[in-house]
Parts: C-alpha cells; sequence; structure tokens
C-alpha cells in the first residue's frame, strides 16, 4: 500500500472510531474501547465494512461475530450482544 493509501485508510479509521466513540451509549464505553484497543479487530470490522459499502445488509451480527479476529476481542462481543448490535446499526447508519 502506498503512502497516500495508508493516510487515507488511517483518515477513514480515525472518522470511524471518533463516530463510534460519540454515539457510544455510557453502558457500552468500556467494552467498545476494549474492542478499540485491538487493531486486528478493528482491521476485520473495517474490511467487512469496506467490502460491503454497496450491499450494507452484509454488515450484520452473523458477519462480524464470524470474522478471523483475536479471541480475546471474539470473546467481549460475544459476551456483549449490545456492542454488536450497536456496531452493525452505526456502520448500517454510516452507510445508508
Amino acid at each position: 500500500m502506498g503512502l497516500l493509501q495508508n493516510l487515507a485508510a488511517i483518515a477513514i479509521r480515525n472518522k470511524v472510531v471518533g463516530a463510534l466513540r460519540d454515539g457510544c451509549p455510557a453502558d457500552l464505553k468500556d467494552a467498545l474501547e476494549t474492542l478499540l484497543a485491538d487493531k486486528a479487530a478493528i482491521n476485520a470490522i473495517q474490511g467487512l465494512v469496506g467490502a460491503n459499502l454497496k450491499t450494507p445488509s452484509g454488515i450484520n451480527a452473523g458477519a462480524i461475530l464470524n470474522l478471523d479476529m483475536p479471541q480475546p476481542s471474539k470473546e467481549l462481543l460475544v459476551a456483549t450482544p449490545s456492542l454488536v448490535d450497536y456496531l452493525v446499526r452505526t456502520a448500517v447508519g454510516k452507510l445508508s
């Protein structure tokens, strides 16, 4: 990936992370911050969203839970279905 592509990816990630933090319900903030600290998990979720830009219906709880990501983040998402729902709603809302 070239420098400009890397900079664009960073800008997009920062915008998405900002939107997630700004709209996050108080009871999910700790779980969200834990997830955001896992770059591999965020890359996997970002890849899912990027692959479904034209088909937002492909962004759903099952798709997120089936992503290849580190086990601690996967366990966090399984244990916090409301966080998964929040991620889906936010991603689909931004694409609609």
